[in-house]
This record gives C-alpha cells, structure tokens and sequence, in this order.
C-alpha cells in the first residue's frame, strides 16, 4: 500500500501531464487515510484484488488517469 507523498522521481500524469500525482491507498481506509484523502494529499483505492494495480493518481480532477510509476 503506497501512502505517503510522491518523491522528487514521480514522473507528471502521462495523460495531461499534470505534476504531483496522488499516491493511491489501497484497503479499508483508517480515519487517517481518509482524513488525508479529504486534504487532497492521496486517492483511496478502495480493496482491489487485482494483481498489479495502479500507484498514482493524477490530481487534476478532469483527467482522474491512474497509472504506476
């Protein structure tokens, strides 16, 4: 589960090309997770069972991309 701020190597959403994606927290969320979603500082994912899923989120409300770095 990716939780924290992407780091200074996350590349810009390849779809708009929007900077700072949202790292994705995947499973229930704790009141901190959600607590964080609110503040704009990660996406919730929600329980997903794929094998690989996507790590970052763009920010830009209008794109919505989800991707892996």
């Amino acid at each position: 589960m990716n939780d924290t701020a992407p780091g200074p190597g996350v590349a810009p959403c390849p779809q708009c090309g929007t900077p700072e994606p949202l790292p994705i927290h995947y499973g229930y969320p704790e009141p901190q997770h959600i607590r964080a979603a609110l503040r704009g500082e990660i996406a919730l994912g929600g329980v997903v069972h794929e094998p690989d899923p996507p790590a970052f989120e763009c920010r830009n409300d209008a794109c919505g991309y989800t991707f892996s770095a």
